[in-house]
């Protein structure tokens, strides 16, 4: 009789193959969706955030009887703050709509250290903001140190790769909407690029008071109040989500006045020549695509698949279909044009 001789048990190699097989085959059935579930959660993020900026920007209604505006002194006017001087596009701007808001999403502190009786270049007030700045003249006018913009969490999308602040500033990917208006392009896409209505037809939102805007803002010192929007708040875009990548204008930051504006006169995600993204497909025009082309590069853009986040002006977050009539769209950016919007 032969006795039972123990030994070590093991895998053999073809058996070793088979369960990395199996592994491998349940990563890559697992991947998409945990992708898919984080997407899901950082699109319920950005919601919530432009919820929040919709809260604010009715509480600032409340407390100033109109939404909040891109500058305090027109750009185009005699500024009273300097003798005998004239405000130009980097002097004097008192930051954006969304430097005003900022007591409205718990930032109270950081609003109290921005003096707005200060003058000087853009860099310079009231915290570094414009993007040609160098480092040495990015100071803080109360003191003379260095100071770099603060990033605000609430004004960043983050299905955003790059970040707040891969650029050397403080971005935003929301931008109010100056509505339906004319705006210039390099070249012609087939598109409309003029307001559709015949209504707020200041070019690239520039203006001071009402019969210049399309839509609830201008780049001039002037808002909307809600009697402003006659075509109902339910109906008209408050704000909606950008791509900061891909606008000579938006690259610059949540402080800078002639940054976080949009149009609806671009259809909705509309390809452009990005800064640090791989560029759009050849074959489409170039002249309608770059990054300085406002007529398209303004748009409301956003990383998100399929369509754009929006705050319509009565708080309430839609996400809008990319595939969006573009009629409707422009109906959707103009405050009254007396038509009805319908489904979208």
């Amino acid at each position: 009789m032969k006795k039972w001789r123990g030994g070590k048990s093991g895998f053999t190699l073809i058996e070793l193959l088979v369960v990395i097989a199996i592994i491998a085959v349940l990563i890559a059935l697992l991947l998409p969706a945990v992708q898919q579930a984080r997407e899901a959660a950082r699109r319920t993020q950005c919601k919530n955030n432009m919820k929040q900026l919709g809260l604010a920007m009715h509480n600032y209604h409340d407390t100033h009887g109109r939404f909040a505006q891109m500058v305090w002194y027109d750009p185009w006017q005699p500024d009273p703050r300097i003798a005998g001087g004239v405000n130009d596009w980097t002097n004097g701007s008192n930051g954006s709509w969304m430097v005003r808001i900022l007591p409205f999403i718990d930032q109270g502190s950081l609003y109290n250290t921005f003096d707005f009786d200060k003058t000087g270049p853009t860099c310079a007030f009231p915290l570094p903001a414009n993007w040609n700045c160098s480092p040495e003249a990015q100071r803080n006018p109360l003191t003379g140190t260095p100071h770099y913009l603060k990033p605000i969490p609430a004004y960043m999308c983050p299905t955003n790769p790059l970040g707040a602040t891969d650029s050397g500033r403080a971005k935003a990917t929301y931008a109010i909407s100056i509505g339906n208006s004319h705006m210039g392009t390099q070249g012609d896409c087939g598109q409309n690029k003029y307001n559709s209505f015949g209504l707020g037809v200041s070019h690239n939102g520039d203006g001071d008071r009402s019969q210049h805007a399309s839509g609830i803002g201008l780049r001039g010192p002037w808002s909307a109040s809600i009697r402003e929007i006659p075509d109902g708040t339910s109906n008209t875009i408050m704000c909606g989500e950008t791509v900061p990548e891909c606008s000579d204008h938006h690259w610059n930051g949540w402080l800078h006045f002639n940054a976080s504006w949009a149009a609806t006169t671009a259809p909705l995600n509309f390809p452009i020549h990005c800064q640090n993204r791989p560029r759009v497909n050849p074959e489409l025009i170039p002249g309608c695509h770059d990054w300085n082309d406002h007529a398209f590069s303004q748009g409301f853009k956003s990383d998100h698949t399929g369509g754009v986040h929006v705050t319509l002006c009565d708080g309430s977050v839609k996400f809008v279909s990319q595939n969006i009539d573009y009629l409707t769209l422009q109906k959707l950016g103009e405050r009254q044009d007396g038509q009805t919007v319908g489904e979208f």
